[in-house]
């Protein structure tokens, strides 16, 4: 397993205050990071994708197990001073999965209490000074979750249904347009002459053809040439922009409104690689939400959304270590 840990600390780990573990697990990567208690990071660690929704619980869980193991020899630490547990991850999205997963970390071995949520939830507790607030994770694919000061929870299903999906939605709107154009139903895109480029096609039929033969591989690494287009003064291009962007607005307010947040003055923490992106996007975004959450704040999330499962194992223990927080104040 290729593994790539940080924040040495060769001391042994007789003697130590316990630690607590934080896990942000991806599609593509997974961030461990091991803390004290005070929130303060003492070992981290990258592996691989740990979203059991492709690869399932038990190879999920053997993922985490290399990243939990680097972390904590960074640290100078071993699993039995782990105190707590929490753990963030894509793919897991209804009650069973949660039932699911944490039967196959409980194989870890980790002393103390053990929390499984989304991953939308870390990145929001990493994001917020207060325990409220909602998170628009916008990158490959997308969530909205939030959070009311009564402690109800409320996230989109990110089922790609009757919602936006990131980068993807960005990529599926464009190739929409592009065979808009071609068949005289739409306005003519550079879009198009991008695509083609990329995909290496000589014209719109074989694009297609290719999408649908499966020799072209069309995935969200395609969406920064929504951006170009929009960069050449493409009209188009700037309605998919706009369009998916006031998508991915309407489920923050719709968030909202579940939780009864819309006249309540909250922070919006925005998280992914689309929002990381700026442009365009985010500032049709932030305009659309501010109309329908005028006095919602937006925050960048600028810590690793592993920091936020950090926080959920902080409380998770016994006061005074359940007042702690070790997202924006780290």
């Amino acid at each position: 397993m290729n593994v790539a840990a940080g924040m040495s600390n060769t001391s042994s780990s007789a003697g130590h205050d316990g630690v607590v573990i934080g896990v942000d697990g991806g599609g593509t990567k997974t961030e461990v990071v091991v803390a004290a208690l005070d929130g303060s990071v003492v070992g981290t660690a990258k592996v691989g994708g740990a979203n059991p929704e492709g690869m399932g619980a038990r190879r999920m869980a053997e993922v985490i197990a290399g990243g939990l193991d680097a972390a904590l020899a960074a640290a100078g630490r071993a699993r039995r001073d782990v105190v707590a547990s929490a753990f963030g991850l894509a793919g897991v999205d209804w009650d069973s999965d949660v039932v699911m997963v944490d039967d196959a970390l409980a194989d870890l071995g980790l002393p103390g209490p053990r929390t499984v949520v989304n991953d939308s939830q870390i990145a929001l507790r990493a994001g917020c000074s207060q325990r409220w607030g909602i998170v628009s994770n916008v990158g490959t694919g997308a969530v909205t979750a939030g959070v009311n000061r009564a402690g109800h929870w409320f996230r989109t299903m990110a089922v790609g249904w009757g919602e936006p999906s990131g980068s993807w939605s960005m990529v599926a709107e464009s190739l929409h347009a592009i065979a808009a154009a071609h068949h005289r139903t739409g306005a003519p895109t550079r879009l198009t002459e991008l695509y083609l480029d990329a995909l290496e096609q000589p014209d719109v039929t074989a694009l297609y053809e290719s999408i649908t033969r499966g020799r072209s591989n069309v995935s969200g690494r395609l969406a920064p040439l929504l951006d170009r287009a929009v960069e050449l003064g493409d009209e188009v291009a700037k309605e998919v922009l706009a369009d998916v962007a006031t998508q991915h607005a309407a489920m923050v307010i719709g968030v909202a409104h579940h939780l009864e947040m819309i006249d309540d003055e909250f922070e919006l923490v925005t998280a992914g690689g689309v929002h990381r992106s700026g442009g365009g996007f985010s500032d049709i975004f932030a305009a659309h939400v501010i109309a329908g959450c005028p006095r919602a704040s937006i925050v960048p999330l600028d810590v690793l959304p592993a920091m936020g499962a950090v926080t959920l194992a902080l409380e998770s223990l016994p006061a005074p270590a359940s007042t702690r927080h070790a997202g924006r104040a780290s």
